[in-house]
C-alpha cells in the first residue's frame, strides 16, 4: 500500500522501476496487471514474454479469480449482493475519477458478503468479476458504503471523523487461475494496520 504500480504525470517512484533490481539473472520481471496504488495485497510479476502473454490474456479475459476483503463505513443491508453498474472515467471538480454512468458501456459487477459487522464498521469479502478501474471503490460508494480510508471517494454523508489519516483498507487477499493444466491459488497476509483495525472493532485476528 501506497506505492504506485507504474508512472504517471505526478508519480516518481514505482513499482515497475524496481523491477530490474529484484532478481539477479537475465530474466526481465513484466507486469501482468495492477492495483491500484493504495491497495495493498497481491501482484503478479512474470519472468518471460510468454508467461507475461499467457497470464495477460487470462486477465483481460477474467479467467483470474480475484478476491478481496474490505472494510467498508457502516453495514450494507443485505448480507450478500451483487452490485451490477456501468463505470466511465471524468472530471470531477477538476479531479479525475470514475464515476456510475449510465451511458457508458463499461459494464462492471462486483459480488460481496459480510464476514464481521458492527454498528460504525464491516468486514466484507469481495469478488470483482470483471476488472475496471477503481471498480470495487466505486461501487461500494455507490451503496453509500465506502472503504475505510478511501480519501477520494468518500462522500460528505459518510465522511468520519479520525485524529489523523489513514491507510485504505483494501486488501487483494487471494488470486486463482489455471495456466496450461495447472491450478494456481495465491494469498497475501494481511497488513498490520488492517490487522489493527480489525482487532480494535471486531475483537477478532485473520492473518
Amino acid at each position: 500500500s501506497g506505492i504506485a504500480v507504474q508512472g504517471g504525470s505526478k508519480i516518481k517512484f514505482n513499482i515497475d522501476l524496481i523491477l530490474p533490481y529484484l532478481i539477479k539473472s537475465n530474466e526481465k520481471l513484466r507486469l501482468v496487471h495492477r492495483i491500484d496504488k493504495f491497495t495493498s495485497g497481491i501482484l503478479i510479476l512474470a519472468k518471460t514474454k510468454e508467461a507475461s502473454r499467457k497470464i495477460t490474456k487470462l486477465f483481460k479475459e477474467n479467467k483470474v479469480k480475484k478476491k478481496y476483503w474490505a472494510i467498508v463505513l457502516g453495514a450494507p443491508k443485505k448480507e450478500k449482493g451483487n452490485i451490477v453498474l456501468p463505470l466511465n472515467k471524468k472530471f470531477v471538480s477538476g479531479q479525475e475519477k470514475v464515476v456510475v454512468d449510465h451511458d457508458s458501456e463499461k459494464y462492471a459487477e462486483t459480488y460481496y458478503s459480510i464476514k464481521e459487522k458492527t454498528e460504525k464498521l464491516s468486514l466484507l469479502e469481495i469478488v470483482p468479476k470483471t476488472g475496471r478501474t477503481h471498480q470495487i471503490r466505486v461501487h461500494l460508494q455507490s451503496i453509500e458504503k465506502p472503504i475505510l480510508g478511501d480519501y477520494k471517494y468518500y462522500t460528505n454523508i459518510n465522511k468520519v471523523k479520525y485524529k489523523e489519516k489513514i491507510n485504505m483498507h483494501l486488501h487483494a487477499k487471494e488470486l486463482n487461475f489455471n495456466l496450461e493444466g495447472k491450478d494456481y491459488s495465491l494469498s497475501a497476509s494481511l497488513p498490520q494496520y488492517f490487522k489493527k483495525t480489525l482487532i480494535e472493532n471486531f475483537r477478532k485476528k485473520y492473518d
